[in-house]
């Protein structure tokens, strides 16, 4: 397990050097993400699903994005649910960091698969969204897809390490607006805390993405995410 661990570190610390390489364009952010499950009925069949995500950009200076997320999810097994929702992702700044308000709402769904392997326990995560977006040409049609790894620490599994990547691809060109093809490719490493059924995590999260048009960037990020059930 250390040999995987080291080897996610690896390509980690591969992957940003290789963008500073290329002279890519550079941000280091901090994201906030506070998720609540809340079960609708005594089986926790249903669970209402509430996210807010604030973000601070251009070196933690002015927030960047608030991501709100509201969906119905359903667990069809302990190993398989799914989930229908609504996001509303307003960003607040351009590609030139210039102040710019870019309206963006989405209809998403998802699948979640999880499961066991080499003692480690994985998670499967497709999402499909359609996104609404100010300004673009028509609908944009995105697909994501994160597979997460988390392997305890303690006996109880309470405490531990956590790791996911998460690439998206834009399914139809929407111009003016995202281009169809690779949208961008996300990668989180860091510890992780369960407290009274509750998940705390923390840690590096590196992202490089087409985010406004063609132009690239690479977002460096503290993230801090807490995941409450109820």
């Amino acid at each position: 397990m250390k040999k995987i661990l080291a080897s996610l570190l690896a390509v980690a610390l591969l992957w940003n050097s290789d963008a500073q390489a290329d002279s890519t364009p550079t941000d280091f952010q901090g994201w906030f993400q506070f998720q609540s499950y809340i079960s609708l009925d005594d089986e926790k069949k249903y669970q209402l699903f509430l996210e807010t995500q604030p973000r601070l950009g251009d070196d933690w200076s002015r927030a960047s994005t608030v991501q709100n997320r509201v969906g119905l999810n359903y667990n069809w097994t302990k190993a398989f649910s799914s989930m229908l929702g609504y996001a509303w992702t307003p960003n607040f700044y351009n590609s030139h960091y210039h102040s710019a308000y870019i309206d963006e709402q989405r209809i998403f769904q998802q699948v979640v698969y999880k499961h066991d392997l080499l003692g480690v326990k994985w998670a499967h995560r497709l999402r499909q969204e359609q996104r609404f977006i100010t300004g673009a040409g028509s609908v944009s049609n995105r697909t994501r897809y994160q597979l997460r790894g988390s392997y305890g620490l303690s006996q109880d599994g309470n405490f531990g390490l956590t790791g996911y990547d998460e690439l998206m691809v834009n399914l139809n060109d929407s111009n003016p607006g995202p281009s169809s093809g690779y949208d961008r490719d996300r990668i989180f490493l860091g510890p992780y805390w369960v407290v009274n059924g509750h998940r705390y995590e923390v840690g590096y999260l590196g992202e490089h993405l087409k985010r406004f048009g063609s132009d690239e960037r690479w977002a460096n990020a503290i993230l801090f995410s807490a995941t409450f059930n109820f």
